[in-house]
């Protein structure tokens, strides 16, 4: 068929990158063990879309490959789970052994994939690519009871991965939602830490993931969809190459607090519970031993940086900067922040910096851009973001306000 080099093209394309992706991410994860699950997952993506490749180049690895890919796509949506889970931990991710449990679906498949291998290939070739099912009933009966057994598991095992993946985009989705909330009680400026593209790749990925279950499911009880393949293997193409670039961009959200405080230290920042929910800040800090008259003298000396030594100007201003600038706890500010000031950090920053930037727009000739750059901002949409915020209206309204009438 015409479109058969097209396809093959795309699933070598795919496959490079991902060779290529999983190669940087091992190096990178000598020092850090975040990137070992995405290099993971991108190796289980490439076994679960390896077939046109194998059907080409290698046939006779191609039942070996079918069975591996299952076990294989049990292990795609834990892995991006435990990607996610690391780029968003405020200490050093590491596997535990309590993480096993994300890897049960997994393993069970491989225990499938096993039992297969240990049975005739021809009766394996008839059942996963020449499907002629009477060539099974001609097979001894302890044969031709394992194999339907097996045909079972793979079937129900398909179902739980629809049911995987969708709790997996769940808890992801939640873990990213209580995340951002946390980086405002840590940063100033958050918007190259928040994750928004795993967000969107969740989106595109969910969508993936519906129509292939969808299709698996049809394929198994009645028949597939039928649908341009090519337009398939370009949309994972751009899923893939979209997540290998991101997942090499990005490092952990609170990789600044890696280094600024050990994970067992005190004074270190109490973030909510991912699995909890949020706490109120009367849980958060009831075992503070942080007074009245403490907290009054530590927003005094928070102001005072603010005020006097225009910290808030660093585009990069972090609690641990406040902290090492005012010699105090991290965790102490964090609790008079949202305790005696009644606001997270973020916006306690972004306040000063949306009151410097209204002096700008109303007394000096400069642009928007310049103007967000010169209080402290990154980026003209974080300015927009903030300044809307807190004035509750956009800054070229503002700006056009105090314009001399022509």
């Amino acid at each position: 068929m015409s479109d058969q080099p097209i396809l093959f093209s795309l699933n070598i394309a795919t496959l490079c990158i991902i060779l290529f992706s999983t190669h940087q991410l091992v190096l990178r994860a000598r020092s850090r063990q975040v990137y070992w699950p995405l290099a993971l997952c991108l190796m289980s993506i490439g076994m679960v879309i390896s077939m046109p490749s194998i059907q080409r180049l290698i046939p006779q690895f191609q039942v070996t490959s079918l069975i591996l890919s299952l076990p294989a796509l049990l292990l795609i949506a834990p892995c991006l789970w435990l990607f996610t889970k690391g780029l968003t931990s405020h200490i050093p991710w590491q596997l535990k052994p309590k993480d096993g449990k994300h890897l049960a679906p997994a393993a069970f498949g491989c225990l499938i994939a096993l039992v297969a291998l240990c049975l005739p290939v021809q009766y394996l070739n008839a059942i996963l690519v020449t499907e002629e099912l009477s060539a099974v009933e001609q097979a001894p009966s302890l044969v031709r009871n394992t194999l339907y057994g097996l045909l079972i598991c793979a079937f129900l095992s398909v179902l739980g991965w629809v049911l995987q993946s969708t709790w997996y985009a769940y808890k992801i989705v939640v873990r990213l939602r209580v995340y951002r909330a946390q980086l405002q009680d840590v940063f100033a400026s958050t918007e190259q830490k928040e994750l928004r593209w795993l967000n969107w790749l969740l989106i595109v990925v969910g969508g993936v993931w519906m129509f292939t279950a969808f299709n698996l499911v049809l394929d198994n009880l009645f028949s597939p969809i039928h649908f341009d393949a090519r337009l398939y293997a370009l949309m994972i193409f751009m899923v893939i190459y979209s997540l290998a670039l991101w997942g090499l961009r990005q490092k952990p959200g609170f990789a600044e607090l890696y280094a600024a405080s050990p994970p067992a230290d005190s004074n270190s920042i109490e973030l909510k519970s991912i699995s909890g929910g949020s706490d109120n800040a009367e849980q958060k800090y009831q075992r503070s031993a942080l007074s009245a008259t403490q907290a009054t003298k530590i927003a005094e000396k928070i102001e005072l940086a603010m005020k006097s030594d225009h910290l808030y100007l660093d585009a990069d201003l972090s609690l641990p900067k406040l902290a090492a600038h005012i010699h105090t706890s991290q965790n102490y500010i964090s609790q008079t922040l949202n305790e005696t000031l009644g606001m997270r950090f973020f916006d306690y920053v972004n306040q000063y910096r949306v009151s410097a930037a209204k002096v700008q727009l109303r007394e000096a000739d400069s642009t928007i851009l310049e103007v967000a750059m010169a209080v402290g901002y990154n980026s003209k949409s974080a300015f927009y973001a903030a300044f809307k915020k807190h004035a509750k209206i956009t800054p070229s309204q503002y700006k056009k306000q105090y314009q001399p009438a022509k």
